[in-house]
């Protein structure tokens, strides 16, 4: 009867281990797809009375599709040019605006090295090793170069911290990027068995 327990147990908690991240796959998707299908699911149920699942989704996808492909044309441009400087000429938008659209930017540009490079960083404790991002190089602060290293919390890579570093306080990791969102995000238990470094040493 122990033994049979044990063999349940076993294999119930090997369910839930291949269960669990299908079920959050998909749940991700759901709310994923519900939220860009209420954009104007609700506008177009509110004017036509009848309520038609994926619609609202079709139409959004429809709509940033066509945007990017009017943007690419002069008129586009000349439109999008003057919405923009529209908004940047109101003080509350222009807060949002601007630091919105640098990001977009700065991560869309193929030149841009954003969370294209991992790093191992002393943090929170110089004797604590943590996985980090590059952000940004060779920012001036005083007489030195510093560097912006985003460093995310686990198992939520979205929220972090943002330290300034000198290039000797931080090493770069000789792993995909891939890799070490996915060491944050199982709270280590997907780390690689061996994490290489481009440095032969710690500083």
């Amino acid at each position: 009867m122990k033994d049979i327990g044990h063999y349940l147990r076993n294999r119930f908690i090997t369910g839930i281990f291949v269960i669990l991240p299908i079920g959050i796959t998909i749940w991700v998707l759901v709310k994923t797809f519900n939220f860009i299908d209420s954009i104007l699911g609700h506008t177009i149920t509110n004017i036509t009375g009848i309520r038609i699942p994926g619609l609202g989704f079709l139409i959004t996808i429809a709509a940033v599709l066509g945007v990017g492909v009017v943007s690419n044309n002069v008129i586009g441009k000349r439109i999008a040019k003057w919405i923009e400087d529209m908004l940047v000429k109101v003080p509350i938008i222009k807060m949002i605006y601007n630091p919105v659209k640098d990001i977009m930017k700065n991560f869309s540009s193929n030149n841009s090295n954003n969370f294209k490079r991992a790093v191992l960083v002393s943090f929170p404790s110089e004797k604590s090793k943590s996985i980090g991002f590059i952000t940004k190089e060779n920012i001036k602060m005083g007489a030195k170069n510093k560097t912006a290293v985003f460093v995310p919390t686990t198992p939520n890579p979205t929220s972090g911290f943002l330290v300034y570093l000198d290039k000797e306080d931080y090493v770069e990791l000789d792993i995909p990027v891939e890799s070490a969102l996915k060491t944050i995000i199982s709270l280590g238990s997907v780390s690689p068995d061996e994490i290489i470094i481009k440095k032969d040493t710690f500083s």
